[in-house]
């Protein structure tokens, strides 16, 4: 029984293997049919959305204001000038000065530190100079003569005349700048239309005055402002009260008719009302000073200032309107010469000094807001970054001489850019 089992259990076990040999070739034979196969195409895997990219709120640049500021004692030299001589005359004199004597006195105050403002500006508060500069004040008396200035055929001042030798100096000195008074007598000259040789001589019938009304209007559209000094330049104190005002009065009309008469009545409004005393003399009585400060010129302004002559040696400066005690109808000048002009410029430490300060940081639609300009000076004068002192911001005129800001002068139009707006980056 049990051989058999085994011989069973021996035949059984080829057999399974057989089979399962065919099974294995029934699967891999070159000649068996080829399953069929279904190709899948894999759907592609989206992109990821980027989260929207937050809009960087701009970092704003701190915006700063200008201002120049004048600190100390406001006083000005007025230097005041007559004719000038060519350079073969011996020597200047109180009222002749050599052209050469008048070159050598510009440099001197050059280099002092000194540069031109206009006596309408010194008298109302905004006079301006670039920074690290002295203001000074400019005049001449008895215009006009040739000498004083002549234009050439090509626009420019001769420099045989004082104002040629003048603006000459400021081109090559720009931050000294041209400005100058001139207080005319319309009545008592001639002009000198035409130049031979170094001599300004009078020309034919009345060319003249087109020559001189053109030189008017040229001297105003270049800084040179026109005042009274009478029609005659005559004394004062032996006119009687109604010949003072009809002195006042023809010089002001004939001024006025040389523009028209060379079609430039467009400068008439820029005329000013600032009178020079002929000789530096007063009236008698004071009736008569009465006149002259109360006089209106033909457009209905009335007298601005009164300027006094001659202060040979000793050094009275004019004080600013800031300053106590400012009278504006007896305005001291210095006459020029080279021993003023020395005390000028040794007294160059006496004047005050153009200083620049940085108001802010403000937003740039607040550069207007002249109450928070007036906050700004007070802050910086506090915290010691800025100084006691008139400021002038944009035309503007604050007086912080003593106590809180206060606006002085509100600017106009003719103010405006002065002193621009920067912004600033802070360091």
């Amino acid at each position: 029984m049990k051989l058999r089992s085994i011989s069973t259990l021996v035949l059984t076990v080829p057999v399974l293997l057989g089979l399962a040999g065919c099974s294995i070739v029934s699967a891999f034979s070159p000649s068996a049919t080829p399953t069929a196969t279904t190709t899948v195409t894999a759907s592609p895997t989206p992109s990821p959305t980027p989260p929207p990219t937050a809009t960087p709120t701009p970092t704003e640049v701190p915006f700063f204001l200008n201002a120049t500021v004048f600190s100390g004692d406001l006083q000005v030299p007025i230097l005041l000038y007559h004719r000038f001589v060519v350079d073969s005359t011996p020597e200047s004199t109180s009222t002749k000065t050599r052209l050469a004597d008048f070159k050598d006195q510009l440099q001197q105050l050059y280099d002092a530190g000194f540069s031109l403002v206009s006596l309408q500006s010194w008298l109302d508060g905004t006079f301006m100079v670039p920074e690290g500069r002295k203001p000074l004040v400019i005049t001449l008396d008895d215009g006009w003569f040739a000498d004083q200035l002549y234009i050439n055929e090509d626009g420019t001042p001769n420099e045989l005349s004082g104002l040629g030798v003048l603006w000459n100096f400021s081109q090559q000195h720009p931050e000294f700048g041209f400005s100058a008074a001139i207080f005319t007598n319309m009545g008592d000259k001639y002009y000198g239309d035409v130049l031979v040789g170094d001599r300004f001589l009078l020309g034919e019938g009345d060319a003249w005055k087109d020559k001189l009304g053109k030189t008017i209007a040229w001297a105003m559209d270049h800084g040179i402002e026109p005042y009274n000094h009478t029609y005659q330049h005559v004394k004062l104190d032996i006119t009687t009260n109604a010949n003072i005002v009809d002195q006042l009065r023809q010089n002001d009309y004939v001024t006025r008719n040389y523009l028209d008469r060379v079609h430039r009545g467009d400068l008439i409004p820029k005329l000013g009302n600032i009178i020079a005393l002929p000789f530096g003399i007063w009236p008698a009585t004071q009736s008569g000073v009465d006149i002259l400060q109360n006089y209106k010129d033909p457009e209905g302004l009335q007298t601005e200032a009164i300027m006094e002559a001659y202060n040979l040696f000793e050094a009275t400066f004019t004080s600013s309107v800031f300053s106590p005690g400012f009278n504006r109808f007896n305005i001291p000048r210095l006459t020029a010469g080279t021993q003023m002009v020395n005390l000028v410029a040794e007294s160059r430490d006496k004047f005050p000094t153009a200083q620049s300060c940085q108001l802010g940081p403000l937003r740039e639609a607040q550069q207007t807001d002249l109450a928070l300009i007036s906050q700004l000076i007070d802050q910086a004068v506090t915290v010691g970054t800025c100084p006691r002192g008139i400021y002038n911001v944009q035309g503007n005129v604050f007086n912080a001489i003593e106590g809180s800001a206060s606006l002085f002068r509100q600017a106009t139009i003719s103010d405006a850019g002065t002193t621009p707006a920067e912004p600033t980056p802070t360091p």
